[in-house]
């Protein structure tokens, strides 16, 4: 008999029917901007007693605190997409991004863990490790918005357990590398790398520079509801505030994992693919052409 476990739902216990219609159709409104939403769900909030403290709002979802875990609700459709794309990888990038527990499965709410937001004392006193988990993840995935930028370093937090580990807070600009948007122009078929610092995009072959929202326009909302697929059907699907039902190992985040992991098939050639272009980077590098590269440059 398989082992069982009792389970909780933060979303079940404080959003009922009444509030999740009203949340819904708050979000689904095109004559209010995202601002007065924002506003306007904390009164939603008050008005049916969920105690919450107000975390803030970004472009696409508004983000509180309820019982010591962060929820964020979908301000849009594209909030909607931003939490359902959370809920689908935060299990495979844990511990570089915070755990996502849970959602509903249309992505109106999702609650995930809560980390200490980054200041800019963190920024600058992290960098090197943000390189790191930039360079791990890069090697499956493009993610935006969160690269070694000023603008960017609140997307990052610190997760206290024991010693200091830092982790994405706001990884939901990410794509799987398999996308041939990744491609540049100039032949379709060359990769396009990150810059130093995870911030724009570069072609290796004709040095074309992109930034990620260039990048991210040319992703449908479409293509993203293929990717995404049905929550549902990757986690223990509840239907009161608590429940005990068996655990499956497919839906558990592992504390205690590595984070060095075996590649895939598919990424251990992206990565080949990615060397190999580096590889003739530097074999480029051996000849004196100054003019040349220095236009190529200058149309950057």
């Amino acid at each position: 008999m398989a082992e069982k476990k009792k389970f909780r739902s933060i979303l079940l216990k404080y959003i009922n029917k009444d509030l999740y219609m009203d949340l819904l159709k708050l979000t689904m409104m095109y004559d209010i901007d995202n601002n007065a939403k924002g506003f306007e769900i904390k009164r939603l909030l008050s008005q049916y007693g969920v105690p919450y403290t107000s975390l803030g709002s970004g472009t696409n979802r508004f983000g509180i605190l309820i019982d010591g875990y962060a929820v964020k609700f979908a301000l849009d459709a594209d909030g909607m997409i931003d939490n359902q794309r959370e809920f689908l990888y935060s299990k495979k990038l844990y511990p570089y991004v915070v755990k996502c527990y849970e959602a509903f499965p249309n992505g109106l709410c999702a609650v995930t863990e809560y980390v200490e937001i980054f200041n800019l004392d963190a920024f600058y006193r992290y960098q090197d490790k943000m390189r790191e988990i930039l360079a791990d993840i890069s090697n499956i995935f493009l993610i935006g918005d969160v690269g070694i930028t000023a603008k960017n370093y609140i997307n990052w937090g610190i997760r206290h357990t024991g010693e200091d580990e830092i982790c994405i807070m706001d990884f939901a600009y990410i794509y799987d590398v398999k996308y041939g948007i990744f491609k540049c122009s100039c032949d379709n078929e060359t990769l396009l790398q990150y810059d130093k610092d995870y911030v724009n995009f570069i072609c290796p072959r004709c040095g074309r520079k992109y930034s990620f929202g260039e990048i991210r326009r040319k992703v449908t909302r479409k293509a993203q509801k293929e990717e995404i697929g049905d929550i549902s059907e990757i986690g223990y699907n509840l239907h009161s505030e608590s429940e005990v039902l068996p655990i499956d190992s497919r839906f558990t985040i592992n504390e205690n994992k590595k984070k060095e992991r075996e590649l895939t098939p598919n990424e251990v050639a992206i990565k080949k693919h990615r060397q190999e272009i580096e590889e003739r980077q530097k074999a480029m590098e051996l000849f004196d052409y100054p003019e040349l590269y220095n236009q190529t440059n200058d149309e950057i």
